[in-house]
């Protein structure tokens, strides 16, 4: 009896129409689960203090902020309410904020190919000098990167000795072997992508690319997409590299061409100041169908100051 009743279960199941709902009911199961995440949104649960716990969801577009009066000095003394944000013209909710006391997760990213080599032990000691300026609660990932592409540490980390130690391991490459400008920057940016702080890329170099697999348009688009923020300094004499600046603005971040030593030291030591003295706002992003470019405005409620964000990013797959 048992048996027979398994064969009419059986062949219920086997039935065209059963098998047809069975294929409906799957697909409906699978509309209902989350959709992939967007690409350059944080997706980890991030720790925002004393207890408070946002939790960070695909289409959460994150804008780091400098804002600096007309003295030249960083305001830092801002507050929510002190802030307006919109997107395509477009007042948005502010769904987090950070003061400056947020900590970084920094790529700390060196150029070191042949024409680098007269001068890298004083590009070494910029270096550690900009890893001293950070804070504690701050995490570096020295890369330096010629033909090949070294991490000299699997992950970020805040121990000096160890940072200071991994800098002096950088070594100039044979001239023959060229540069991967366009393959160190996007290692850089997918190397932060898990990371949940605020995101910086670090990047020193003459702007110069001679074979990656990478390309200028795909970096500046992954730059466009992402939540992380690219500080750029061009070394020595040669005109300002259009790709450099283009990652800097994209980003919201900065530009910077060092001639001579004590300019690079300048320069690092400007962009370790700058990531101690940001803001960070984010906001929900409205659902959209296809990919499409954003632009953003923010606007801070006191006068005589200027504001530093990016202006725009991509939203969609």
């Amino acid at each position: 009896m048992r048996n027979d009743k398994w064969k009419i279960f059986v062949s219920t199941l086997l039935h065209p129409k059963s098998f047809l709902l069975i294929l409906a009911l799957s697909a409906l199961v699978q509309a209902q689960q989350p959709a992939s995440p967007l690409p350059g949104t944080v997706q980890k649960v991030e720790e925002v203090g004393s207890g408070d716990i946002v939790r960070i969801t695909a289409n959460l577009v994150s804008v780091p902020i400098t804002v600096i009066n007309r003295q030249g000095q960083y305001v830092v003394d801002l507050h929510q309410n002190d802030f307006r944000i919109y997107e395509d013209g477009e007042e948005q909710q502010i769904a987090h904020f950070s003061n400056v006391d947020r900590p970084f997760s920094v790529a700390l990213l060196i150029d070191t190919s042949g024409s680098t080599a007269p001068f890298l032990d004083q590009i070494k000691g910029a270096a550690k000098a900009f890893v001293e300026q950070l804070r504690p609660s701050d995490t570096v990932r020295p890369v330096f990167f010629h033909g090949e592409i070294k991490s000299l540490t699997k992950a970020g980390t805040n121990e000096r000795g160890v940072l200071n130690a991994a800098i002096d391991q950088m070594e100039p490459g044979p001239v023959l072997m060229g540069t991967r400008l366009y393959d160190a920057v996007d290692f850089s940016m997918r190397a932060l992508r898990p990371e949940s702080a605020r995101k910086a890329v670090v990047l020193f170099t003459d702007g110069e690319n001679t074979w990656s697999k990478a390309t200028m348009k795909s970096t500046l688009q992954e730059a466009a997409e992402s939540d992380v923020i690219v500080y750029a300094l061009q070394y020595g004499n040669g005109p300002p590299q259009k790709y450099l600046q283009q990652l800097a603005e994209k980003t919201g971040g900065r530009y910077f061409q060092a001639g001579d030593i004590n300019l690079i030291r300048q320069s690092f030591a400007g962009v370790a100041e700058e990531l101690r003295r940001q803001y960070l706002i984010a906001y929900y992003a409205k659902d959209a169908p296809t990919r499409q470019e954003r632009k953003i405005k923010v606007k801070v409620g006191r006068d005589r100051v200027a504001v530093r964000a990016r202006k725009s990013y991509t939203y969609g797959l």
